[in-house]
């Protein structure tokens, strides 16, 4: 008997993580600025420091924009990319909150640990 059943979900954080990664990916293929290394760095945050089991993938219909949404420290946080800044916005609450914290492809590497553990606190 194995220890570790696979989880066959496609409900966990990693999926919803997993689809954002995805769709944030294709937004930006296309532009001069590229940011899977900061997508994938952001969302290696993102697991790194979000409360287990509070992490979904929200399609806003009207937009056509992926939304991830998460809890840290207690904080409800929404990422969304915007192609006008070319960054991922990290927001508090929805995403009509004020904006926290902007990553792209010139957010250096310390920028992303610094950000999540001062939201650890």
């Amino acid at each position: 008997m194995a220890l570790f059943a696979p989880i066959l979900s496609e409900n966990t954080d990693l999926d919803a993580v997993r689809r954002y990664a995805v769709s944030v990916i294709a937004q930006s293929e296309g532009e001069d600025l590229q940011m899977k290394a900061v997508t994938v760095a952001l969302l290696g945050g993102i697991m790194w420091r979000s409360t287990p089991g509070s992490t979904e993938m929200i399609h806003d219909e009207a937009s056509a924009k992926a939304i991830l949404s998460t809890t840290l420290s207690g904080r409800h946080l929404t990422f969304s990319y915007d192609q006008n800044t070319e960054a991922i916005e990290m927001r508090e609450g929805t995403t009509d909150g004020p904006v926290l914290h902007r990553f792209c492809n010139r957010t250096m590497v310390g920028d992303f640990e610094e950000t999540f553990s001062a939201l650890w606190r």
